[in-house]
């Protein structure tokens, strides 16, 4: 993987854990307390202020990718052919509706509730943005980038990390049912990129597409990165089921909570980089190499 590929990992990552907190935050934290009518509590807001940190990683790490931020302008003349182009849009209006969103939260803790459709839009504004990102590698120059695994990876990313850290961030203040919920998301996403890793390599080394030199990258030039993956999604799936078992009722002490969370987390969030970084190893030709 070529050194300047690096921003692209940590943008894209950065913009996906931002739009999975706000999704998995809108979903499944707001959405309940809405239904319930209860007050939504200030120290929640401090999830928006986390959201909004990634973004801003991931605007700072897109100039970078651009080498010169004074391209930035000229990257946005071609939003009607362009997906660069409309990822960039994309990127800036999301921030700014989440810069926004996080402002007013601060500035009017008591107008939770009647600010709920802002966080809507802007959870909303993500999963398009996750979309727009995906389609810009889904090219026929680039066939091992070109096919439903890229968004649906990129989707999976979101949602994991951004319900591995609300889970952490919910050890002294969530329900039990949201818990729970974030438990098994942290369990059930790494499963199913499991599952789904055979059928990937399966189509990666079919001979139709570069010789099947796709699949001979992954597993001998990157071998024990692609092991280390697997360990990782392992690891993250026992600590999910520790985390859930550990959650007991509204009433129990959580603190029993922290270990497994965080190593759920941690392990979630160092597996992410790792299949990013595997990603962008894909980056060939139709030819191979």
């Amino acid at each position: 993987m070529k050194s300047s590929e690096w921003p692209l990992v940590i943008f894209s990552l950065a913009i996906q854990l931002s739009a999975g907190i706000m999704v998995i935050y809108d979903l499944f934290i707001l959405f309940p307390m809405y239904r319930s009518r209860v007050a939504f509590p200030s120290k929640y807001h401090w999830i928006l202020l986390i959201a909004l940190g990634a973004a801003l990683v991931g605007v700072i790490f897109s100039f970078l990718h651009l080498g010169n931020p004074t391209n930035a302008p000229r990257s946005l003349s071609n939003i009607g052919t362009s997906w660069l182009s409309r990822e960039i849009t994309g990127v800036l209006i999301y921030s700014a509706l989440l810069m926004g969103t996080t402002i007013l939260h601060f500035v009017m803790p008591s107008a939770g509730r009647s600010l709920k459709w802002l966080v809507d839009l802007t959870a909303l504004t993500g999963v398009i943005l996750i979309f727009i990102m995906s389609k810009i590698y889904m090219i026929p120059a680039r066939p091992a980038w070109n096919s439903v695994f890229t968004p649906l990876g990129f989707y999976m990313a979101a949602i994991v990390m951004g319900a591995s850290l609300l889970l952490l961030f919910q050890i002294n203040h969530g329900s039990w049912a949201s818990q729970k919920s974030l438990a098994i998301l942290t369990i059930s996403i790494p499963v199913i990129q499991l599952a789904i890793l055979p059928i990937y390599m399966s189509w990666l080394g079919h001979p139709d597409f570069a010789g099947g030199k796709g699949l001979a990258i992954l597993l001998h030039n990157h071998l024990i990165a692609f092991y280390l993956r697997l360990v990782l999604y392992l690891l993250a799936i026992a600590f999910g089921f520790w985390a859930f078992f550990t959650i007991r009722s509204d009433t129990t002490q959580n603190r029993l909570l922290f270990a497994p969370a965080l190593l759920a987390w941690a392990s979630i969030l160092a597996a992410q980089i790792v299949d990013r970084l595997l990603f962008y190893t894909q980056n060939i030709s139709p030819e191979g190499f």
